[in-house]
């Protein structure tokens, strides 16, 4: 258990803290990982409706549509569908600040924080993350690197099971298993202390990775010790 990566994760939830402690965190770094979770703007309860319905629905239905999209959204869908609940910020492996976003007017508030960045962001999987960023605030981040484009370069297979590049295949061994192993992605209290866990793995997780494919790719030549 000592060997596991420690993170200090931080919780910022208070309007007040967050819009006074949060760009000062991005400008205290030229260098943060990101990450953030994300929910249906339709709950449960309505999606689990929505799947009731369609069991007699035609798909003549006026409704069959809509409750389509209802019943099959996630925290995956089209970004107009919804709702970020969670921004991860790691100012290294060691150190995270999870910021808990509970309205549509602090979530635009954040991600325009994210668009305007002057510095470089590690994010793996930016085509989700970023997706979002676009879609909120028409704008994209001026800097990144990401983690899982990088690795799949590194260790791309024919054989896909062989090439699998998630943050849990790539570096579950630096933290405990209950990372792995969680699976409850919305969890009805956004101060939920496991999912609070899962969130500052995530964005130590980054950092590792980006840590471990620098110091190969040194190993091996293909970028210099000393910057240009």
């Amino acid at each position: 258990m000592s060997n596991f990566v420690k993170v200090d994760n931080t919780i910022l939830s208070s309007t007040y803290k967050i819009r006074n402690e949060l760009p000062k965190i991005f400008a205290a770094h030229s260098m943060l990982s990101f990450d953030c979770e994300t929910r249906s703007v339709y709950e449960k309860e309505l999606r689990t409706e929505a799947k009731t319905y369609l069991k007699d629905a035609p798909t003549s239905d006026s409704y069959y549509k809509q409750a389509r999209i209802v019943s099959e959204s996630s925290g995956l869908s089209f970004p107009s569908i919804v709702k970020t609940t969670h921004f991860i910020l790691g100012i290294s492996k060691n150190k995270v600040y999870t910021v808990i976003c509970k309205t549509p007017e602090m979530e635009l508030f954040i991600w325009n924080l994210v668009a305007d960045y002057a510095g470089m962001f590690l994010v793996h999987n930016s085509g989700f993350d970023f997706k979002i960023c676009k879609q909120r605030t028409g704008k994209l981040p001026k800097n990144f690197t990401d983690t899982q484009l990088l690795a799949k370069c590194l260790i791309n297979h024919v054989d896909i099971w062989k090439s699998k590049v998630g943050l849990k295949e790539l570096v579950g061994d630096y933290y405990p298993p209950s990372w792995a192993l969680y699976s409850d992605y919305e969890p009805a209290d956004y101060k939920n202390p496991d999912f609070l866990k899962y969130c500052g793995w995530d964005g130590s997780a980054v950092w590792t990775v980006y840590e471990l494919m620098k110091d190969e790719l040194k190993n091996e030549k293909y970028i210099s010790e000393k910057p240009e």
